[in-house]
């Protein structure tokens, strides 16, 4: 099976790499239709595309959203933040520094103030205005929007107002002129978290303006932006194909590569491809099986950091067999998380989860004062019991005659939910519990879960691993109870008056400390009541072909980061 799947990807690869030879000259295919205006000359004429500068990359996940507003899997992420540019970006540090923009704040720390860089240009040549900023955030604002990033701007003036329909216009965002724009957030929402409400791309108004919903859905597969790639093609579960964008704007900080072919790679074929130079780089699933095996390939460079972010299994707290907080915790106690670990990572490739934020976060509370639910099957069955579920004659629980039984979403992209489902599904059936394991690929899995609409959420159990933002806010995230829409990140449909109280007070306080002990305080209500088990915090392990440089990965440093000075030899 792996020897077909590796045959299969090396012809992939290799019609692919025969197609971008003839990129240089002549317009992409597939590259969204040009305005109806004059295009600006070119001072340069294109150069031709070498197929040996092409920066190919291996993996899993992707679902075709390359739409930096719509995107809701880290691999859609990847492809819109080559092909877009936004206001901010972050350092290798976590700190936010100017992309497109510089910015001020005022004195009452509610205005965020723009001024865009000279001579910013769409990959069309139709020049970045402020239009295009507005644009972009009132897209989020506006009432048909379905998509996750909506706390980005949920936390402005007028916001409720925009999005209900009731005006026309959304009063938190002025134009000042062409360069210059201004944000202003509700008078209780100042927050330092919210320099992180202007790191998603910026769309060109004159492409992505539509009358209705489904016309903007529509330009998913067919993205313009401004970064230093261009879209080319896409093949769905089969590749992703950019290039260079020649009229970069900065042309001083162009691309040194002349594309990215990202192509669907499953897990257990990943290492044959590095090893046979069809990708040049991908992410490993952390194992102590795998950090040897790529250690021993002679082309290939290895290096591994702490993840921001964490494997986790979600409960859907409207089911009422997992409503009860006794019976997750239950669940919780009868998950030996680490044997999974030991079996899935080894030693020093991951950790078990306890707090939803990172280790590597300044907000990371101690761990001596959060439950670890260490694996007791003792007490997983006395709180069964305590919630009423009873051990029947059949080796099932009961209560008021209904069997225990829950579903659990298995996506098999990537082998460690088959590793955790498969462990559970022992340890559970001697707790009681009827399991009954779905086993489909990633996209199936984010189509019944996050989604619909929480009426239409269809599962009891998925696992799936989440990237954090840099500031330790979890609004918007798995943990917020507005996240839970069709669209959004979160999907257990949890409610908790008392932990959003306190999101709220950590996400408006600017001393650190203060907000360390309360997000310490947070994170122990959610190590209590458990909607979302943290399974591991997990080491990323890359591996990246010796003819790449310039690929300098880190917690806060993903490839697309570096997009800039990656040049191959």
């Amino acid at each position: 099976m792996k020897t077909k799947k590796l045959l299969s990807l090396i012809l992939v690869v290799a019609m692919v790499l025969i197609s971008f030879a003839g990129c240089g000259a002549k317009e992409q295919s597939g590259t969204p239709e040009q305005p109806k205006t004059e295009q600006p000359k070119t001072e340069t004429p294109k150069e031709e595309i070498k197929a040996n500068k092409i920066l190919k990359m291996g993996g899993t996940g992707f679902s075709g959203v390359f739409n930096p507003i719509m995107s809701d899997t880290t691999y859609d992420d990847y492809i819109t933040s080559v092909l877009f540019e936004a206001l901010t970006i972050n350092n290798s540090e976590g700190e936010y520094v100017p992309m497109l923009a510089d910015w001020k704040l005022s004195d009452d720390k509610l205005t965020y103030t723009f001024t865009l860089k000279d001579g910013i240009k769409f990959s069309d040549g139709t020049p970045l205005t402020t239009e295009d900023v507005a644009f972009t955030y009132e897209t989020i604002a506006c009432p048909d929007y379905n998509g996750p990033r909506a706390y980005a701007v949920s936390s402005m003036k007028g916001y409720d107002e925009f999005h209900s329909g009731a005006k026309a216009t959304f009063d938190a965002i002025k134009i000042i002129d062409g360069k210059t724009i201004s944000f202003t957030f509700a008078d209780d929402k100042a927050a330092p978290a919210n320099i992180e409400s202007f790191i998603y791309g910026i769309m060109p108004k004159h492409y992505y303006k539509f009358d209705k919903w489904e016309d903007f859905l529509a330009l998913n597969e067919k993205p313009l932006g401004s970064h230093v790639m261009t879209f080319d093609s896409y093949a769905p579960k089969q590749f992703i194909k950019l290039v260079k964008n020649q009229n970069y704007w900065d042309s001083a900080n162009a691309a040194k590569i002349d594309g990215v072919l990202v192509s669907e790679v499953p897990d257990e074929s990943i290492l044959a491809a590095l090893q046979t130079n069809q990708i040049d780089f991908a992410q490993i699933s952390s194992s102590k099986d795998n950090l040897a095996a790529a250690n021993a390939l002679s082309n290939i460079s290895v290096t591994n950091y702490l993840g921001n972010g964490y494997t986790y299994m979600c409960f859907n707290c409207t089911r009422p067999q997992l409503a009860d907080v006794k019976v997750r915790q239950a669940l919780m106690y009868a998950l030996d998380r680490e044997s999974f670990i030991d079996a899935q990572y080894g030693e020093g490739l991951a950790e078990v989860g306890m707090a939803p934020i990172s280790p590597s976060s300044w907000a990371f509370p101690d761990a001596s004062d959060l439950n670890p639910y260490k694996f007791d099957m003792e007490k997983a069955g006395q709180l069964m019991d305590e919630a009423g579920w009873k051990m029947g004659s059949d080796g099932f629980r009961y209560k008021d005659g209904q069997k225990f039984s829950v579903n659990w979403l298995v996506y098999t992209d990537s082998s460690w939910p088959g590793t955790l489902s498969g462990m559970a599904a022992d340890t559970w059936k001697q707790l009681g519990v009827d399991l009954k394991i779905e086993l489909m690929d990633f996209d199936t899995v984010v189509s019944r879960t996050m989604d619909p609409e929480p009426a239409d959420k269809d599962f009891d159990i998925y696992t799936m691993g989440f990237v954090l933002s840099i500031d330790p806010d979890p609004t918007g995230a798995l943990f917020d109870d507005d996240a839970y829409v069709a669209g959004g990140f979160n999907s257990s449909g949890y409610k908790n008056a008392d932990a959003m109280e306190l999101v709220k007070k950590g996400k408006a306080e600017f001393d650190m400390a203060k907000r360390a002990e309360i997000y310490k305080e947070w994170a122990a209500i959610m190590n209590e009541e458990i909607p979302h088990i943290i399974i591991a915090y997990r080491k990323e392990l890359w591996g990246i072909n010796t003819r790449v440089k310039g690929m300098d990965l880190g917690t806060y440093a993903k490839w697309t980061d570096v997009i800039k000075n990656i040049s191959i030899e």
